[in-house]
């Protein structure tokens, strides 16, 4: 859900064959656009109700480069659809501080379960909006695990086993088999049924390759279908107690997926954005962090879609001076415009680190700017002088 919203939101500025190819890949194109937007707004007003016997939130926000440009109507309908604010960060002159305040905001979103969100490095001076989704849920199970059954079992891999806690309990459980990917399917309810997580157990221990081949929603909509269908048997359950904690960037996976132009610096059309064509997708950041125990449990996810200007807009950068090799030295009369002094600097008073090199011999030494460098005698002044 968290990288849906974020990529929604982004596609609500998207134009052209931009547009089209985040339609069809991301499967938008099955509503009207005014509806597709509602339809988010209207899921996370549903599933963030205060009186809901679990803790589920979900925040998004805009972060924009100070000064820029924005349309009012791609501001508006942010925060009407996904309760979006903008706020302006110092992306130039500050972008690791501005990283530092994105992630922070993340983290309080997620009950400080989504660290660093942004890697180092994620904002530049070519940065000119980050789009950010996050979610936090905390569910307790209906039936909970009892500590003193949770112990130490071997957990099996395609590539041997490892020791993990493993968790257990007798009990009527949904239940259903899918012999099309040779598995048990589970359903784990957490308090109220309002909320379930359900377990996909291959027959084989390398059968998840055959459950993710046929993966779709069709399947996943059969799975839950068929789990609540018939009377529950009783299960003996173990089930490892586990923290998953993962980051992705998903740029390669949606150019494959058939959306390669939002990432397309020259073909990539955002004006609803900005009103031009001088924004591109630089990166899609997605961070999950799943912790599963005896009482019931936690989740959160966080997703930022990094908009930059094309490397034409960078800004020209602090031009450098550094006089650490010989150099020419002249003073100058600035109402006459006789030179007065001329020299060069090859070797300053110091302590000899190396041994001079042959592009110095030769060329002199001195104490000081002007002591023994080589000072040539002043020229006949332009003008005469008093």
């Amino acid at each position: 859900m968290s990288i849906s919203t974020a990529l929604a939101m982004t596609f609500m500025g998207a134009r052209g064959e931009t547009a089209s190819q985040m339609s069809q890949v991301l499967h938008f194109n099955i509503l009207k656009e005014s509806v597709l937007h509602q339809s988010f707004a209207d899921l996370s007003a549903l599933i963030s109700r205060a009186d809901a016997p679990y803790t589920l939130k979900a925040a998004n926000r805009l972060f924009g480069k100070k000064g820029l440009d924005v349309l009012a109507t791609f501001v508006d309908d942010s925060k009407k659809y996904y309760g979006a604010s903008m706020e302006t960060l110092d992306f130039i002159c500050d972008g690791e501080g501005s990283r530092q305040h994105i992630n922070s905001w993340v983290e309080k979103q997620t009950a400080n379960r989504i660290k660093d969100l942004l890697p180092a490095g994620s904002i530049d001076a070519l940065t000119r909006l980050v789009l950010v989704n996050a979610i936090y849920f905390k569910g307790q199970w209906t039936a909970k695990f009892k500590h003193h059954g949770t112990f130490d079992e071997k957990f099996r891999t395609v590539g041997g086993y490892v020791n993990v806690p493993m968790m257990h309990q007798r009990g009527k459980f949904n239940y259903a088999r899918d012999d099309s990917v040779r598995s048990s399917i589970l359903e784990l309810p957490y308090i109220k049924n309002e909320v379930s997580m359900f377990i996909v157990l291959p027959d084989q221990v390398d059968g998840l390759a055959d459950v993710q081949q046929k993966l779709s929603p069709e399947k996943i909509d059969s799975w839950v279908r068929e789990t609540r269908i018939r009377n529950s048997p009783t299960v003996a359950l173990s089930l490892p107690k586990f923290i998953l904690d993962q980051d992705f960037i998903l740029n390669d996976v949606l150019k494959a997926m058939g959306m390669p132009d939002p990432f397309d610096q020259d073909r990539a059309d955002f004006s609803g954005m900005t009103g031009d064509k001088d924004l591109f997708i630089s990166k899609v950041i997605h961070k999950a962090f799943l912790d599963v125990n005896e009482e019931g449990s936690e989740a959160a996810a966080a997703t930022a879609v990094v908009m930059q200007a094309p490397t034409s807009c960078m800004p020209a950068r602090t031009l450098e001076f550094k006089a650490d090799h010989p150099f020419l030295v002249f003073i100058c009369d600035n109402k006459t415009g006789a030179i007065l002094f001329i020299g060069q600097l090859c070797k300053p008073e110091g302590d000899t680190i190396m041994g001079d090199s042959p592009s110095e011999k030769g060329m002199g030494s001195g104490g000081n700017v002007l002591g023994n460098t080589c000072l040539c005698p002043p020229p006949p002044p332009p003008l005469p002088c008093p």
